[in-house]
């Protein structure tokens, strides 16, 4: 239930944070924070994922996020953001809980009049059950144990009053208890945005990703390891990101973005995939209500990989909603619900699942 959450939290606080910055004369800096608790119960009627058997589940479900900012007048941000979330089941067999907390320190300075230069370190810890067949040969969805941190450089070029130039590069190194092979990972993305109207904004991206795993080996075509190998990923991604404001005082908002990935392996190809990655969503945020609403699509379709001699291809669909009701200026109450779908040729990567839930929480 990650979508429970509410980064959008962190972008409003920052847009009041300027906005306080700018009537402070004479101060040196500006500090704002902002923050929020969850707590609510649900049931999901496939915790494991499992495309054999659904065993369904009561959870109790805790939740929040914090930011720490701050803006000095020349223009440099810093930002400390920490979300977490803790899932614990009633009668589950196999599992007990979900789990995941995320940190982030992000630092921000402009360098001239168009230039900006950031900087951000991350951790995020694991203890949930995904999906992992993407990557994977023989594991399909495990229980995810594991630790990740990774360092984000970036560069921002403001080519005129509406065009952003944008270079970002990440090294990250993942650590996983047991079952998955750690690996390291390094990437390079550019990146083109348009912003219009009021804060609307259409960008286009290519990122170059490189993943390189401890002691996991190459494939051949057949499907064997190759003894004394060493496994990698190279992955090219193509995507494009709307986002639209249909109202001055941005009530409503649309957000779609399409992507197009191809995977290839540094051995005889046997792992390598192209993806399709299509997500729409729609917010309306007015007053006391908010409603969220989200549509994501995948479609994978592998190069050597066959089941029963034909290509393996996996699908995947999930909508899921939200809604919201302020009590209050602190309090809120909250219901969620989401359905997943995964259509397969191979049987062992169908499976569905579906999730419903509700609760309560209050802003600090």
């Amino acid at each position: 239930m990650k979508g429970s959450f509410r980064p959008v939290a962190l972008g409003i606080a920052l847009a009041a944070l300027s906005a306080g910055a700018a009537r402070a004369e004479g101060s040196l800096a500006v500090w704002d924070s902002a923050g929020q608790l969850l707590g609510g119960f649900g049931y999901r009627d496939n915790v494991l994922r499992s495309s054999v058997a659904s065993d369904g589940g009561a959870f109790y479900q805790t939740s929040g996020d914090a930011s720490l900012m701050r803006l000095t007048e020349e223009g440099s941000l810093l930002v400390f953001y920490l979300l977490g979330e803790d899932i614990r089941y009633f009668d589950v067999p196999m599992i007990n809980y979900e789990q995941f907390l995320s940190g982030t320190a992000e630092w921000s300075v402009p360098v001239g009049e168009t230039h900006e230069a950031g900087l951000a370190a991350t951790y995020l810890h694991q203890h949930q059950v995904l999906d992992v067949s993407e990557t994977e040969v023989d594991q399909r969805r495990l229980l995810v144990m594991g630790h990740g941190t990774s360092l984000q450089p970036r560069w921002k070029v403001a080519l005129n009053d509406h065009l952003d130039f944008r270079l970002d590069t990440t090294a990250m190194r993942q650590i996983y208890e047991q079952d998955l092979d750690d690996y390291w990972e390094g990437d390079g993305r550019a990146s083109l945005a348009y912003g219009y109207g009021n804060r609307s904004e259409l960008s286009v991206a290519l990122q170059n990703l490189h993943r390189y795993y401890d002691t996991r080996e190459q494939y051949d075509a057949a499907g064997n390891p190759v003894a004394g190998s060493s496994l990698a990923y190279a992955r090219n991604e193509l995507s494009s990101k709307w986002s639209h404001y249909f109202d001055a005082v941005r009530h409503w908002r649309a957000t779609s973005r399409l992507a197009y990935m191809e995977s290839r392996d540094n051995g005889s190809g046997y792992f390598d995939y192209n993806r399709l990655l299509f997500r729409q969503q729609l917010r309306w945020d007015h007053g006391k209500w908010m409603v969220a609403a989200n549509a994501r699509f995948g479609w994978y379709r592998y190069a050597l990989q066959r089941v029963d001699g034909n290509r393996r291809e996996r699908s995947y669909a999930v909508a899921d909603v939200r809604i919201e009701r302020k009590l209050g200026s602190r309090w809120l109450l909250y219901l969620a619900a989401e359905q997943e779908w995964n259509a397969s040729n191979d049987p062992l990567d169908e499976y569905n699942s579906w999730m419903a839930g509700g609760g309560a929480g209050i802003d600090f």
